[in-house]
């Protein structure tokens, strides 16, 4: 993962909550603070490429807020200035806590289950 060093990347999912199991992949946000979706699925498809097929690599940016709000609640920082990822979380945290009252949040390993079950 060497190739994202110089992004800021944080590590999420089952690898960070301790529920791996044998099918479990590597859950990896980048985090570009761009609201362009053009340049968000370019980082995407060219890390993607370079990573290797157990990773699953995502734009924080570019997720539902429900996706948002579990990795802010949860993460590990890979790459970046933890203190620096954290303010910007803490942006994000504010609009998740006005929304996530009004929704039964799943975690990251329930949403992953109704995906393959459909």
């Amino acid at each position: 993962m060497r190739f994202l060093s110089d992004k800021e990347v944080v590590l999420f999912g089952s690898y960070v909550t301790g529920n791996v199991g044998p099918r479990s992949d590597i859950d990896v946000a980048i985090i570009t603070r761009s609201d362009n979706r053009r340049e968000m699925m370019q980082i995407r498809i060219e890390a993607a490429g370079k990573a290797p097929n157990y990773y699953d690599i995502q734009v924080f940016e570019a997720l539902p807020l429900v996706l948002k709000g579990a990795i802010i609640e949860n993460f590990v920082v890979l790459f970046g200035d933890p203190l620096e990822i954290g303010m910007y979380f803490y942006h994000i945290r504010k609009i998740w806590d006005d929304y996530r009252h009004r929704i039964e949040v799943p975690t990251i390993d329930d949403i992953r289950k109704g995906i393959t079950e459909s």
